[in-house]
This record gives structure tokens, C-alpha cells and sequence, in this order.
């Protein structure tokens, strides 16, 4: 899956920077007079061109492969049903549920709010940058691009860029100058990295600190940690050395030209922000940290008597395995792994099991529906170019 997500990444970027350059050549065609500093009577014209709007179904990441996305799911859905026949083979069907039959609805509504919080947060690291640059979007609107996010996020694992690029195109479609959409893009990205790396530490101290740091965990923290870094690395250098990094000899080449054009676009100034940096990473830390009280809600909602700590660790540590891991969406490794973890730290098999499962219909299953139609919407509405200045 980390290989899949790096090629996905490249392509990504190469489909910002085809945004930027449809921009530019349409902008040329409507108002030429912008490119030709000398008009009629040798005067410069200074006409601006009326908001234009430009209908590109293509631009949405994987638009036109839904098929095999629902492949996945329905492969991840079977592999996950099988878990749970697994892990009943060892605790009693009836007992779990009745955990489910019984779970307490106002632990179920905080869940539900935790979970709504997430898109506040998400959508709070946006409007931080945006304001930032000097070009405010109204946080409502962010919202609505903060629920496809996060749902694209956990349909499409791409280590957090596939929910980011859908949010570009949004920000684009709403006027956004293409430096600033693509320097949100990279702040986001980063501060997600950033964010993930500092959590999932914190995990693995309290993984060791509980004396059960073994060497099969280690190897993970050994994988993770790599990834993690060399990606959060990668970008962080791509970003702040602009097309400098890449030798014109090798821009001979179209994929690494097209990434130095939109390299090129990237706005150093907001890099180079480090409270801008810290205050998205920090928006990124709450969103785990909700998500991981958004497990502890469901525990309590199914009687799972488990401390914060270990609650907060067995969702860290499944959605690092989930992350690693070849199955498509995580079903059933990061399952597997949060309620194995829960169970281990004292939690009944039963209720740790009817937990996990009612977090990941939280987080997945029940803004399903909704989210593909918003990111259907977000992909094929006409893309406004009137001051998406480069």
C-alpha cells in the first residue's frame, strides 16, 4: 500500500500542476490584452478578465476508477467479516451482541461528537492558512471540504494527501490562487506528517513504558518512523528549495518538468512560518486525539472499563499497523490490531471487538454515503479561474 501511495503521490502532484497550467493558458485566451503589455496606442492595459468557469471532470484524483475502489472495499469488508468470526471463535457470540444491543446511547452521542469535531479541526487548519495568506474562505465552506478530507482520507489511504488534493480542488474551485491552494496542500501535509509521527511516538513510549515493546513491535516503530520521516523529509525539501532542487538536465523530462513548474508556485513565505507550522500540527494532534476519545466514548458506550492511556495507545498503534499494511482501507489489520491491544490491556474480548466496530462505523461507514456524493460533487463542479491567479 506505501508504494501505491507514493506513485498516487506523484501523480497527485502532477495533476496540481496541470490545474496551474490550464489556469494560466486560459487565462491568456480570454484576456490577452493581460499578457501584452501594449494595446491599442501603445498603452498598457490594466482590464482584469470577468470570473471565468471551466468544467474539468478529470481533475478529481481517481475519478473514473470507482470500480476498483469498491473492489477494495468489498475485500476489506470480507477480510473483515472473517476477523470477526476469528476472534469469536475464542469469546461467545451472544455476550457481544448483547454489548452491542445494549450499548448506552449518550456514550454513543459523545462519540458522535467527538467524531464531529474532527471535521471542526480539520477544517480549522485549513482556514488558519488560508487566512494566513491573505486569502480567507468562510469556515463554513471549509467544513463541507473538511468532511470530504477526512472521508477521503479513510477510503482512499494515501498517508492523509488523497483527503488534502480533494480539498485543493475545492479551494481552487472557490477562487483560491493556485499558489496558495498547492502551499496549503504542502503546510497540510506536512503538519499531518508531523502530527502522526509525534502521536504515534508517544505510542510506542507507552507501549514500552507497559513492559510489552516487544521486537516484533519494534521492527513497526523501526518501519513506521522511516516512512513517516522520509516522506514529512521529502516534502519539507521539495517545498522550501522550489524547482531549484531539480537540474535542468533532468527537467528534460516531463514528469520531473511538471513538478518543478508547480514547485515553482509553491509560497516559501508561509514555510518559513514556523507558528504557522506549529499551530496546523497541532490542529493535526487533536484530530487523533479525537479520534482516539471518540474509542474511549464507544468503550464506555459497551461497558469496556480500559484507561485513557491504553485506550489512546491501541487506537495509535492499529492505525499505524492499518498504515503499513497491504489491505485495502486497513479493514480487519487495524480491527485486528485495536481490539487484540484492548484485550490485552485488560478490556473483555467481546466489548474491546463491539468498540473497535462501532468507531470504524463512525469514522467510515456511516459517512459513507454522504461522502462519496460530496466528493462526486467536489470532482466534477466547474473549477472558477477569474482569480486563480498563479
Amino acid at each position: 500500500m506505501l508504494a501505491g501511495a507514493c506513485v498516487l503521490r506523484v501523480s497527485q502532484l502532477h495533476w496540481l500542476r496541470r490545474r496551474i497550467h490550464q489556469e494560466k493558458k486560459l487565462r491568456m485566451q480570454i484576456s490577452p490584452e493581460i499578457t501584452d503589455p501594449v494595446s491599442d496606442g501603445g498603452s498598457a492595459s490594466t482590464a482584469l478578465p470577468e470570473p471565468a468557469v471551466i468544467d474539468l471532470p478529470e481533475a478529481a484524483p481517481w475519478t473514473g476508477n470507482w470500480s476498483h475502489l469498491i473492489t477494495a472495499w468489498l475485500f476489506g469488508t470480507i477480510v473483515l467479516a472473517g476477523l470477526v468470526v476469528f476472534i469469536m471463535h475464542f469469546g461467545t457470540i451472544e455476550v457481544f451482541v448483547a454489548k452491542l444491543r445494549g450499548a448506552n446511547p449518550l456514550w454513543l452521542a459523545a462519540a458522535l461528537s467527538c467524531q464531529l469535531a474532527t471535521y471542526v479541526s480539520a477544517a480549522a487548519v485549513w482556514f488558519r492558512v488560508l487566512k494566513r495568506a491573505g486569502s480567507p474562505v468562510p469556515f463554513r465552506s471549509l467544513l463541507r471540504l473538511a468532511f470530504v478530507e477526512l472521508f477521503a482520507n479513510q477510503a482512499v489511504p494515501t498517508g492523509g494527501l488523497s483527503g488534502s488534493v480533494m480539498v485543493v480542488r475545492g479551494l481552487m474551485r472557490r477562487g483560491i490562487a493556485s499558489a496558495v491552494a498547492v502551499t496549503a496542500l504542502f503546510i497540510a501535509a506536512l503538519s499531518y506528517y508531523a502530527a502522526y509521527f509525534a502521536v504515534g511516538l508517544l505510542a510506542f513510549v507507552l507501549l514500552w513504558h507497559s513492559g510489552d515493546l516487544d521486537a516484533a513491535w519494534r521492527a513497526l516503530f523501526i518501519a513506521f518512523a522511516f516512512v513517516i520521516s522520509a516522506l514529512g523529509m521529502a516534502l519539507w525539501f521539495l517545498s522550501r528549495s522550489g524547482d531549484d532542487l531539480i537540474p535542468a538536465a533532468i527537467q528534460r523530462w516531463r514528469p520531473f518538468a511538471q513538478l518543478a513548474r508547480m514547485l515553482s508556485q509553491v509560497r516559501v513565505d508561509l514555510l518559513r512560518d514556523p507558528p504557522l507550522i506549529f499551530e496546523a500540527a497541532t490542529l493535526q494532534s487533536g484530530i487523533f486525539l479525537l479520534d482516539a476519545a471518540t474509542l474511549w466514548c464507544t468503550g464506555r458506550a459497551v461497558g469496556l472499563n480500559v484507561d485513557v492511556g491504553s485506550i489512546f495507545m491501541s487506537f495509535i498503534l492499529a492505525s499505524v499497523v492499518a498504515t503499513l499494511s497491504p489491505i485495502p482501507l486497513g479493514l480487519g489489520s487495524f480491527e485486528g490490531t485495536c481490539t487484540g491491544l484492548l484485550h490485552l490491556m485488560g478490556g473483555g474480548l467481546e466489548a474491546s471487538l463491539a468498540a473497535t466496530l462501532i468507531l470504524r462505523g463512525l469514522t467510515l461507514w456511516l459517512p459513507m454515503l454522504p461522502g462519496l456524493a460530496m466528493i462526486r460533487r467536489e470532482a466534477t463542479k466547474p473549477l472558477a479561474i477569474g482569480n486563480a491567479a498563479a
